[in-house]
């Protein structure tokens, strides 16, 4: 399907390259982009193709167009900054080649830089104040992360025959502290750690094996888990405590200011977008017919 902005053609093409260019940057992010992700993505690309037609018609519509020459020079700035004209197709992907779609998206950036600069205003540092209500209203994104504290039976059979007989006698174990049977004793009287590496502390998600993760963060107060394999050997837990998260306090927090700003420009690029599309004519459709 192709679209038509406000009389300005957008081909079919236009979408696929930013639909590829999207796939690529999810790829770097090590997600999956199989093709049950197409439909997604199809969406993404679509909209910021449309959105981009938008603010550059508008910004032609309020400054005029930018000038080639001025690209130009920009481009040679942006080369500069990167060390050179090799450095910058190296750090960049880009080849020689590539001029011409750089230098179009390099006025595209320039044209929806103006219009945002004239649109959004002055960005000014956000108030106490501000930040303290940003705070309230997002608190579930500054909730510190749930731990629980654990004590460990571990025991290391030191031959792949002594295993089986390691993981028999493990399991009698279990069934004594289950009938009672203290699990801290038990585990300094059985264990092939010392005393010492009985009780883990207190562990985050992340600081140990996923495998691991998955039993003790199951766990209930006090609850034994199941005998555990890993490479190591065989393990056996004993929640002894957990921390359910609790808010951060304010005063402690970093990079909210930033986080704050960041989320004010988006909400003001998408209010001019919606301006834009409310005042705009949006036509989808075939390619075909355009062409005709």
């Amino acid at each position: 399907m192709a679209f038509i902005i406000n009389g300005e053609q957008i081909s079919d093409q236009a979408i696929e390259d930013e639909f590829e260019s999207i796939k690529e940057h999810y790829m770097s992010l090590g997600e999956a982009v199989c093709c049950d992700r197409d439909e997604e993505f199809q969406q993404y690309a679509r909209d910021n193709v449309t959105n981009r037609a938008l603010m550059e018609q508008e910004s032609i519509s309020r400054f005029g167009p930018v000038e080639d020459a001025d690209v130009d020079t920009r481009l040679a700035e942006v080369k500069k900054e990167h060390g050179g004209d090799q450095e910058f197709y190296d750090n960049t992907g880009f080849n020689l080649g590539d001029d011409k779609m750089i230098h179009q998206k390099l006025k595209s950036s320039m044209l929806v830089d103006r219009l945002l600069e004239d649109a959004l205003g002055e960005e000014k540092p956000p108030t106490e104040e501000e930040l303290k209500q940003f705070y309230q209203e997002n608190i579930e994104s500054y909730m510190s992360e749930e731990e629980v504290r654990v004590s460990q039976l571990f025991f290391e059979p030191d031959s792949h025959e002594a295993a089986r007989d390691a993981f028999d006698n493990l399991r009698k174990i279990r069934r004594e502290i289950l009938a009672g049977a203290d699990f801290e004793e038990t585990a300094a009287k059985n264990s092939s750690k010392d005393k010492g590496e009985i009780d883990l502390g207190f562990m985050k998600k992340g600081d140990s094996m996923p495998e691991i993760e998955s039993i003790v963060f199951s766990l209930e107060k006090d609850e034994i888990s199941p005998i555990v394999a890993t490479h190591f050997g065989f393990h056996m837990f004993k929640l002894v405590d957990r921390k359910e998260p609790t808010p951060v306090p304010f005063e402690q927090l970093q990079g909210i200011e930033e986080q704050f700003t960041t989320i004010r420009r988006e909400k003001g690029i998408n209010a001019l977008i919606d301006e834009l599309k409310e005042k705009g004519q949006i036509e989808e459709v075939e390619e075909e017919a355009v062409a005709d």
